[in-house]
C-alpha cells in the first residue's frame, strides 16, 4: 500500500499491517496502545520505536502548533497550470490523434516519407548527421519530459523538469513524487504524456517533410525530417520495452495496482531460480508479505520480463548492429576515400571519433573501476 504526504512529495509502500498500525496511530492512539494492537491482531510483536522512526525519516510526523501545521500543509497554486490543462484537454487530445493519422496516411501514401534507417543520412557528410541528430534528440527528450511535467501540473502537482549529467551525456529528469497521491486511473495520463508529445513530434516532422515535398523545398530539408521522425519512432520503440521500466511500464503498474512491480518480479525470478536448484531463497520471505493478488500478478509478469530480456537481444542484433555496421562503412570509406587534405576525410574521421568517443569512455572507466578494486583488494 503506498503511503504518502503530497505537500512534501514523501511516499512510501508499505506492508498491509505495517499501514495498519500507520492508520491506528493516524486514529489518536499512542505508540504503547498501537504496539499491543498489533500483537494482539497479527501474533507477533513489533518494534514500534524503530517504525516511529522511519515515519519521522518520512516526514510523516508533523509537530508545531495548529496553525502552522495548516499553513505547511496549504499548497502553493502550481505554475504553467493553465497552459497544462489546455495543451492536455480533450480537444488537444483530439487535434494530436488527427496529426498522428494524417502522418501516417502521408506515409502509406508516398514511399519517400516512410522513416527507414537509411533516412538517417539525409546530408554527405557524417559529421553534420551525427551533430544533427544529437542537437534534436536533446531537443525532443526535453519536450517528452516537460510534457510529463506538464500533466502533473494538469492535476496541481508540484512536477519539475531538471538538466543533468551523466559522465559527459546531457540528461533530463522529471519529478513526479505527488503522483503517488492520486487515483491510479488519474496517473495514466501523466505517464503517457511523453508518448503524446513523441507522437507530435513525428507528426509535425512528417507533415513538414509532405509539405516541403508539395511546395518544392531544398530535398534534404525533407529528407531531414524524415530521418528524425525514425530516431524519434525509435523512443517510441523503446518505451514499448516495459520490462525496463518505461513510461508504458509505469502505466502497466498502476493499471494492476502493484507500484513496485518489477522489483518483486526480480525477486520472485530469484526465489524461483535458487528453488529449481535446490538452494536457499536468495531473499526468504520477501514473498510472505505479498498478498495473493499481488503474487497473481507478478506471476504473470514474470514470463513478460524473461521474453523482454531476449528480445531486447533480439531488437540489438536486427538494429543496433547493422546500423553501428552501415555507419563505421560508411567512416572507413571516408577515411580511405582521399588524402589529408580532402574534406571528405577529416568528416569521416571526426565523426568516427565522436561515434566511438561513448564506448572509449566507458571502457575507460571500466579498465579505471578495475584497477582500484584490484588495488583496494588484498593480495
Amino acid at each position: 500500500m503506498i503511503i504518502g504526504r503530497p505537500d512534501i512529495d514523501s511516499f512510501a509502500v508499505f506492508p498491509l499491517d505495517a499501514a495498519a498500525v500507520l492508520h491506528k496511530l493516524a486514529d489518536g492512539a499512542d505508540l504503547a496502545s498501537a504496539a499491543t494492537w498489533y500483537q494482539d491482531v497479527y501474533g507477533e510483536p513489533v518494534d514500534i520505536e524503530d517504525f516511529a522512526d522511519t515515519l519521522r525519516d518520512l516526514g510523516f510526523v508533523r509537530t508545531g502548533e495548529p496553525a502552522e501545521l495548516g499553513r505547511e500543509a496549504t499548497a502553493a497554486p502550481v505554475r504553467w497550470g493553465r497552459l497544462s490543462a489546455v495543451l492536455l484537454s480533450v480537444p488537444a487530445l483530439t487535434v494530436y490523434a488527427l496529426a498522428v493519422a494524417a502522418a501516417v496516411y502521408f506515409m502509406v501514401r508516398t514511399p519517400a516519407l516512410r522513416p527507414v534507417p537509411s533516412t538517417v543520412y539525409f546530408s554527405g557528410s557524417l559529421l553534420v548527421v551525427m551533430l544533427v541528430i544529437c542537437a534534436a534528440q536533446l531537443a525532443g527528450i526535453a519536450v517528452h519530459e516537460w510534457f510529463h511535467v506538464l500533466a502533473g501540473r494538469r492535476l496541481g502537482l508540484p512536477s519539475r523538469l531538471t538538466v543533468g549529467r551523466r559522465l559527459y551525456f546531457v540528461v533530463f529528469e522529471t519529478t513526479l513524487l505527488g503522483l503517488m497521491g492520486v487515483p491510479s486511473r488519474k496517473r495514466i495520463l501523466p505517464f503517457l504524456a511523453g508518448l503524446i508529445a513523441d507522437s507530435v513530434l513525428i507528426s509535425i516532422l512528417i507533415g513538414l517533410a509532405e509539405a516541403g515535398r508539395a511546395e518544392g523545398w531544398p530535398p534534404w530539408l525533407a529528407r531531414a525530417c524524415v530521418g528524425l521522425a525514425y530516431v524519434t519512432i525509435l523512443r517510441v520503440i523503446w518505451q514499448a520495452m516495459i520490462f525496463m521500466e518505461t513510461d508504458l511500464y509505469h502505466v502497466l503498474s498502476s493499471a494492476v495496482r502493484c507500484p513496485d512491480l518489477h522489483r518483486m518480479t526480480v525477486t520472485y525470478l530469484r526465489n524461483l531460480i535458487a528453488r529449481l536448484r535446490g538452494k536457499e531463497q536468495p531473499a526468504p520471505g520477501d514473498e510472505e508479505n505479498w498478498t495473493a493478488r499481488e503474487l497473481r500478478v507478478v506471476r504473470r509478469y514474470a514470463p513478460v520480463v524473461v521474453a523482454g530480456s531476449v528480445a531486447i537481444i533480439g531488437i540489438a542484433v536486427v538494429s543496433v548492429v547493422p546500423a553501428v555496421y552501415d555507419l563505421a562503412l560508411r567512416v572507413y570509406r571516408g577515411v580511405t576515400a582521399g588524402g589529408l587534405a580532402t574534406g571528405r576525410f577529416w568528416d569521416a574521421l571526426v565523426a568516427g571519433l565522436l561515434a566511438l568517443s561513448p564506448f572509449a569512455t566507458a571502457a575507460a572507466l571500466a579498465f579505471r573501476d578495475r584497477r582500484r578494486r584490484r588495488a583496494a583488494s588484498p593480495s
